[in-house]
């Protein structure tokens, strides 16, 4: 599994060597040699490095699969505020993945990767506004969230953004911005989109 592609890594953190060694071994699939690279940047403080085994750990890639290490290093590296750990750890704590369930660590993550602008997070913590999961219900906080992540390309967060303007729940309703959304999410192709979309279309 090829993974180094689609992994976030801090530009300066590219100034380790160990880093950009093992980076260059996952792209030619060979993550358990990665591995030993990826420890060595680590334990020198480098929280991309971090992440990555954090992740090596999640999916049993180049090392035997680990939740409760994968909790490990995503706290390490969230606590350097890398924002995709960050709404990884959230993710952890609210489905109680490696650790014990905690709707209110889940909060802290997700928000503290919502700060840094991470589209993901702002749908889970979006979710957690809408349901009252762990946090006070409040459909406008939601849909506010949920509206950010949309702007930031996350499909789900599309739909969820047009559902809320469709029924009013959250936010005035506006049929033309529910329209808007659904044919955002549509285009990335979302199936519940594109039927939402054509029912809506009759009523415009």
């Amino acid at each position: 599994m090829k993974i180094a592609p689609e992994l976030p890594i801090r530009e300066k953190d590219m100034n380790d060597s160990d880093l950009r060694s093992a980076l260059e071994l996952l792209k030619a699939g060979r993550d358990s040699d990665a591995f030993q690279f990826l420890l060595l940047s680590s334990n020198n403080g480098n929280p991309s490095a971090q992440y990555i085994l954090g992740i090596l750990y999640a999916t049993g890639n180049g090392v035997k699969e680990d939740f409760k290490m994968a909790v490990e290093y995503f706290t390490k590296a969230a606590e350097q505020d890398i924002p995709e750990a960050q709404n990884d750890l959230g993710m952890c704590y609210y489905d109680g993945t490696g650790t014990k369930q905690n709707y209110m660590l889940a909060n802290y993550w997700f928000g503290r990767a919502v700060k840094l602008g991470n589209a993901e997070a702002q749908l889970r913590l979006g979710n957690m506004y809408m349901a009252g999961c762990g946090i006070e219900k409040s459909p406008e906080k939601a849909v506010e969230l949920f509206e950010k992540s949309a702007q930031g390309g996350n499909v789900d967060a599309q739909y969820n953004t047009a559902v809320a303007y469709e029924t009013g729940d959250g936010v005035p309703q506006d049929l033309k911005k529910a329209a808007f959304w659904y044919e955002a999410a549509a285009k990335q192709g979302d199936k519940d989109s594109k039927r939402k979309l054509k029912a809506l279309k009759k009523l415009l």
